[in-house]
């Protein structure tokens, strides 16, 4: 399984996500690859940090991939049976972007409730998704990931903003709101 967390814009918390996914598949016994396509490399310093605490577990991997190919050969590489392969892009619109989609089984969006990363998340349902999925021959299912929720805009009903510029075809809403999310 290939998930690519994508969108172009930074500081939505892509990395936080895929650690926190890395995290939970590990624990479940999967084998994890992590591909850093993001030239600020948050992957390289968190697997970094884990090997100097000394709690860096055997099954998590590794690849710096600075180019499309890269990522692509990464990925095909790792992509196996009980393995999980996490592909960390930039936050901009860029080649390594899009090989992310192309490589990708699913594509994970982070965005917060501010209207430059809704306008960026659905740029990337829109417009590059839609493009991976033509180059590619096969579908591309995405999910909005909410990572960042306050009482205020529980309140003020933001997410319902959200969903009405979703189009019908696109990332479905998940209801369900997790309170309190911590990452290791």
């Amino acid at each position: 399984m290939i998930i690519s967390a994508a969108i172009p814009k930074g500081g939505t918390g892509k990395s936080t996500l895929l650690r926190t996914l890395a995290s939970v598949a590990l624990h479940r016994g999967y084998s994890v690859t992590l591909i850093d396509g993001d030239r600020r490399q948050n992957m390289n310093r968190w697997f970094q940090m884990l090997g100097d605490a000394g709690n860096r577990p055997d099954r998590l991997q590794l690849v710096s991939a600075m180019s499309p190919q890269e990522i692509l050969d990464a990925a095909a590489t790792h992509n196996g049976e009980r393995s999980v392969v996490l592909i960390d892009t930039e936050g901009t619109t860029n080649d390594n972007l899009m090989a992310g989609l192309f490589a990708a089984d699913i594509v994970v969006v982070p965005v917060y409730f501010a209207l430059d990363d809704v306008t960026a998340a659905i740029q990337i349902t829109d417009h590059y998704i839609p493009l991976a999925v033509e180059s590619r021959g096969r579908p591309l299912p995405a999910i909005f990931v909410l990572t960042k929720q306050t009482i205020i805009d529980g309140r003020a009903r933001a997410l319902d903003e959200l969903g009405a510029i979703n189009p019908p075809h696109g990332p479905q809403m998940h209801q369900h709101v997790q309170t309190k999310r911590v990452t290791h």
